[in-house]
């Protein structure tokens, strides 16, 4: 059992947190900002600029990373003598198990069951409700903007329950970009601008203004929406969150 953990994504940051093993947490990322404690503990860089002199300082036990972005990150701690385990989640499932893996590895398994179970049953609760709605607009989450890039991984799942329909992109597969023809085809009725690393900060022109845009569905209606991205670009806890606001912008 791990008793020094450095967090270096903030999805991982939340998890320590929400099985109760903060005091396990020596040390984690700029990013990690969520539980507001989160924020108090000692950094050691961002997503890729990690300072081995700060982790080597904190002696951990044990570096988390998460997805195929720290990649680079992972190989080189590899090859040092401190244990790095990477959650790769591409899926719901995925993110479920990671949860799980960081329970056990921190002791506290049977509080990571009990968080996926929570996170299962009020998820279940949405999607039975919107299973009921025979209408499913045609919904997009742009991730990233420069190139406009739909949300894919987990995204298309919680899409799905909230009651919209998603095919754009299948559920696993990493996000990509989309080119203006499949905009025009596929007319999105709902945008959610998600932008990574911009929590609720993204302007919504960047999608309104854009150029080729203007005659989608979502843009002539008035239907993009702005989130902050944690609610769905982290897989963690708060997945719950962004599934509750997506199915509010698609009742609307």
């Amino acid at each position: 059992m791990y008793k020094r953990i450095i967090s270096l994504a903030p999805s991982n940051t939340e998890i320590l947190y929400s099985i109760g093993a903060a005091d396990k947490l020596v040390a984690c990322t700029r990013y990690c900002d969520f539980p507001e404690e989160a924020k108090k503990k000692p950094k050691v860089g961002g997503w890729l600029d990690i300072n081995d002199k700060l982790v080597k300082k904190h002696d951990p036990d044990l570096l988390l990373t998460s997805t195929f972005v720290q990649n680079k990150i992972t190989q080189k701690y590899k090859k040092s003598k401190i244990n790095i385990v990477a959650l790769m989640p591409t899926t719901l499932k995925g993110v479920f198990d990671s949860m799980q893996k960081i329970g056990n590895l921190v002791g506290k398994g049977d509080e990571a069951l009990e968080l996926v179970n929570s996170m299962k049953n009020q998820m279940k609760t949405i999607q039975d409700t919107m299973n009921k709605q025979k209408n499913k607009p045609r919904v997009y989450v742009e991730e990233w903007h420069k190139p406009p890039t739909v949300s894919g991984n987990w995204v298309p799942t919680i899409v799905k329950m909230a009651g919209g329909d998603y095919s754009l992109i299948k559920a696993g597969v990493h996000s990509k970009e989309v080119t203006p023809g499949q905009m025009q085809e596929y007319d999105p009725e709902i945008i959610v601008v998600s932008i990574c690393g911009m929590a609720d900060k993204a302007p919504k022109e960047w999608v309104t203004k854009r150029k080729g845009w203007e005659n989608l569905s979502a843009v002539k209606n008035n239907k993009v929406y702005v989130f902050d991205d944690s609610w769905l670009n982290r897989p963690g806890p708060r997945l719950t969150v962004g599934l509750e606001r997506l199915k509010k912008v698609i009742n609307i």
